[in-house]
């Protein structure tokens, strides 16, 4: 099972991630994390080879735990056991950035 990034954890060293938000493209144009790359949910194993080395694959998508942690374990089961899914998603990541 994948495991969630606490908001805290990813604004304390945000470079050691690769944010991807699998929202639709909609969601993601109206808002999304700094530095988050788009790939819908239902593209996500067709990019499986897009992360890049030395990072900790992270979904995100509206609240979290939804398409997020369905994300992040497709990720596991296809070759990133350490991926991870964002707590609070875009949503809780702007309500944190204030």
């Amino acid at each position: 099972m994948a495991k969630m990034l606490t908001l805290k954890a990813l604004f304390e060293d945000p470079d050691r991630y690769y944010l991807i938000d699998v929202r639709d493209a909609e969601d993601y144009a109206s808002a999304h994390v700094k530095g988050a790359v788009h790939v819908p949910l239902a593209e996500l194993e067709d990019h499986l080879g897009d992360i890049p080395a030395g990072k900790i694959p992270v979904t995100i998508c509206g609240k979290g735990g939804g398409r997020s942690a369905s994300g992040a374990e497709l990720l596991c089961r296809e070759g990133h056991p350490g991926a991870l899914w964002l707590e609070g998603g875009t949503n809780g990541w702007l309500a944190a950035k204030g």
